[in-house]
């Protein structure tokens, strides 16, 4: 038979059997796979499996005459490994099965942060506060703490979103809860401001909870542009605190003005702004109430305080997993020590690591060790510790929306 009939008859052979398959694919594919875009899909498989066929009877029919099909299949036996181990993560099982763990014997001590209340020589740390959004604190002149916590409570099918207050004395001991009706107030200098409705209170700073209302001035924007100038010009000067936010009028067309609230001579005052005195008035006061951070004017953002008591010491390797996208990390603890004086609290927590070029880089004794973050909450937040000489305890947190107390024994 000469080269060109064998040839044909092979080209036969192969578009019979890539033919037969696609058939058969045609019909059970159907059925397995249902959906969007399905047809489509279908479609490029059926060509792919039908030239895929045809491409892969002449490399059969090549290795067969120069008698090496073993090397083909063990080819083939090679990739499909590789697509298995690829896709079962079976690399991950022997890198875990060869990983060394072992726990060095220094840190062996260390508690879990999970446990409520910590025991250590001299101190115990207690979780206080295990809110759900970012605490805010604020100290007052007495030297009480607030911290606001934010809860999103459900009436029927309405969602609501609740200010609680809490007040704590200078030794850490729990004084007072306040939960206003109203949670548009907001805590400023020690004081509960509602904005809207020009009114405050002053229950972080005495206890009292009723409303005082705010004198007003030009609320009917009466004022001219130079008497709003002046006025401005007035209280940026003699003002002990002051602060501005953007409002709209209630008839429409709505009209955008300023409301900035400044206490003068012990009395609080709003002055209704309708720019037509084109003035910045720059705020005075503690606007953020947050002791662990400041507000960067370089950052517009705010940024955690530098913080020698908090030292990162070691991360364990316990179990690596990776995600569906290929990400790969490590599931372990992070070993911490946190200086209180002269004492060292040892704590531990199981955190997950990624790979040091993420976005969330973290440093064990100065040496960038990957991206941390949490087991559960898929997030990961420094640690945060705050101390003041007018306190008898100090504050720590490994989550904003966290609180802990650490007191002498």
């Amino acid at each position: 038979m000469s080269r060109k009939n064998q040839i044909s008859k092979h080209f036969g052979k192969s578009v019979l059997i890539a033919f037969s398959l696609t058939a058969v694919y045609a019909i059970i594919a159907p059925v397995l796979i249902k959906g969007m875009y399905a047809e489509f899909f279908h479609f490029s498989v059926a060509v792919g499996l039908f030239l895929g066929s045809i491409i892969f009877y002449f490399i059969f029919i090549f290795f067969r005459s120069i008698q090496k099909l073993p090397w083909l299949f063990g080819g083939i036996a090679v990739y499909i490994s590789i697509v298995v181990i690829a896709n079962t993560d079976v690399d991950i099982y022997f890198r875990n099965l060869f990983n060394n763990s072992h726990l060095p014997q220094q840190y062996s001590e260390y508690q879990d942060l999970k446990q409520p209340v910590l025991q250590f020589n001299n101190k115990e740390m207690k979780l206080v506060i295990d809110g759900s959004t970012d605490l805010d604190h604020y100290l007052t002149t007495k030297n009480h703490l607030i911290v606001v916590e934010v809860k999103h409570e459900r009436t029927g099918t309405e969602a609501l979103q609740q200010k609680e207050y809490s007040k704590f004395d200078s030794l850490g001991n729990f004084m007072a809860k306040y939960k206003p009706t109203n949670s548009n107030e907001i805590l400023f200098e020690g004081y509960l401001i509602n904005v809207d409705e020009n009114y405050y209170r002053t229950w972080p700073l005495d206890g009292d909870t009723s409303k005082i209302n705010i004198e007003t001035q030009n609320a009917d924007f009466s004022f001219d542009a130079n008497k709003q100038a002046d006025f401005i010009a007035n209280f940026e000067e003699r003002a002990t605190f002051l602060f501005s936010k953007q409002c709209w009028t209630a008839d429409q067309p709505s009209k955008k003005f300023i409301k900035t609230i400044f206490r003068e001579n012990d009395k609080w005052i709003t002055f209704y702004n309708d720019t037509k005195a084109n003035r910045t008035i720059k705020s005075r006061g503690t606007v953020y109430n947050d002791l662990f951070r400041y507000y960067s004017t370089e950052d517009y953002k705010l940024v955690p305080y530098d913080n020698e008591n908090i030292q990162y010491q070691y991360f364990q390797e316990i179990s690596l997993k990776r995600s569906d996208s290929g990400t790969e990390n490590w599931d372990g603890y992070l070993y911490t020590n946190v200086i209180v004086n002269k004492d060292t609290l040892k704590i531990k927590e199981a955190l997950k690591l990624g790979v040091e070029w993420e976005i969330n880089q973290s440093k064990i004794k100065d040496k960038v060790v990957g991206g941390l973050s949490k087991k559960s909450q898929g997030e990961y937040s420094r640690y945060f510790f705050y101390s003041n000489p007018k306190l008898q305890y100090q504050l720590f947190t490994n989550h904003l929306s966290k609180l802990y107390f650490i007191k002498n024994k």
